[in-house]
């Protein structure tokens, strides 16, 4: 596959690449809005973001889908129906930010390896399969902080990762403490933001 802005020798031959606002917009409205909530409602806390302690055991695979939703319908006495919980969030996630898949497919067509480096849980990435066909099916290896039990930038989740695939070539995250930390690490980290000026910061 021959793209004007690509090298001919790709340097990014391992790349760890975060999700959540980095290859799909996160909608915290959108959440409130599925459950019925009013703009004068959404200051109430619904343990999402930030995270309160049962969505953290359930981002970590401390506890269940079901055991979180149960947990979720008996916080809030039963306001809400499992069923309820569960769509609203998959309504926290939107479509992936454009341009996203275009850089991410040309990328890999000359070469890149690219593994999930991303703190999930069942729910969104299943929704995030859901938005995205066609788009990333081909990334099917995952660093998970709900399979490692553990979050970024903790050691356990860059240990997990070196240890499966090595330390890689570029790593993209939304999160500049993120990428700070992981830079520490001997990483070599970007921040994900715009795709066309990150396209121009990879390939200058």
């Amino acid at each position: 596959m021959t793209v004007p802005w690509l090298p001919l020798v790709n340097p990014y031959r391992l790349v760890a690449l975060d999700i959540g606002n980095t290859l799909i917009r996160q909608n915290r409205p959108g959440l409130y809005r599925a459950l019925g909530l009013s703009e004068s409602e959404e200051s109430l806390d619904l343990g999402v973001e930030p995270f309160g302690p049962s969505f953290y055991r359930f981002l970590t695979g401390c506890s269940t889908q079901e055991e979180y939703l149960e947990e979720f319908e008996q916080r809030f006495q039963g306001r809400w129906t499992k069923e309820e919980i569960l769509q609203a969030h998959r309504e926290y996630l939107l479509p992936s930010i454009p341009g996203m898949p275009e850089l991410v497919e040309a990328m890999a067509k000359t070469g890149t390896h690219f593994v999930f480096f991303t703190d999930i849980n069942p729910i969104h990435f299943q929704r995030f399969r859901d938005l995205t066909p066609g788009e990333f099916d081909f990334i099917v290896d995952a660093v998970r902080s709900d399979q490692v039990h553990a979050l970024k930038p903790s050691p356990e989740m860059f240990q997990a990762f070196e240890q499966r695939f090595g330390v890689p070539d570029l790593y993209l995250d939304d999160r500049m403490d993120l990428v700070e930390a992981a830079n520490r690490r001997g990483w070599h980290a970007v921040q994900a933001g715009n795709p066309a000026a990150l396209r121009h910061i990879l390939f200058p």
